[in-house]
């Protein structure tokens, strides 16, 4: 049995970093340190930014991306540059081995969207794991992540509000 996992929350559906907090809450109170990097959101007002001021020692939480979405076009050039800042802590949080749990909120889909390179990514995923758990959320299952994946669970969404009008809402969304 290995001592540590790669788990992968993909889909469209409403929850993969909310499943990735919970992971890693849980993980807190059993001590545990946890680094929590977050790929193309840049928002700094956003609840989990604001949560993780509270959290403690244990707890890191650094995004790389810029305050626009993803979609935005204009700002794809941005969001290439922070991907690859994001990568670079990533490389040295590995090096240093200092975490138990390792979640990488949307960096499939920065791999995906080719703003980093997937060999040195899946590479650092591997090294990561050889220390602690690793979690990775992205919208679009990479079949290079899916063969690495010990666990993989799959967000669909079945119904939505957003699909109604329903705006993302503040401390429910983000």
């Amino acid at each position: 049995m290995k001592s540590h996992y790669i788990h992968l929350y993909y889909g469209f559906g409403k929850g993969k970093t909310t499943a990735a907090l919970g992971l890693a809450l849980r993980a807190l109170g059993y001590g545990k340190k946890v680094i929590f990097l977050q790929w193309l959101k840049g928002k700094k007002t956003i609840g989990e930014m604001q949560m993780a001021k509270s959290l403690g020692k244990n707890f890191v939480m650094k995004q790389f991306g810029p305050a626009h979405f993803t979609w935005d076009k204009k700002g794809d050039a941005e969001h290439k540059s922070k991907a690859k800042e994001g990568l670079g802590y990533l490389e040295k949080a590995v090096s240093r081995a200092k975490f138990d749990v390792l979640v990488l909120d949307e960096l499939m889909d920065a791999v995906v969207a080719k703003y980093i390179p997937k060999v040195k990514t899946l590479s650092l995923i591997k090294k990561a794991a050889k220390i602690g758990e690793v979690i990775i959320t992205g919208h679009k299952p990479d079949k290079d992540f899916v063969k690495i994946a010990d666990l993989i669970t799959e967000m669909k969404k079945q119904k939505h509000y957003f699909d109604k009008g329903q705006a993302a809402r503040e401390g429910i969304e983000y």
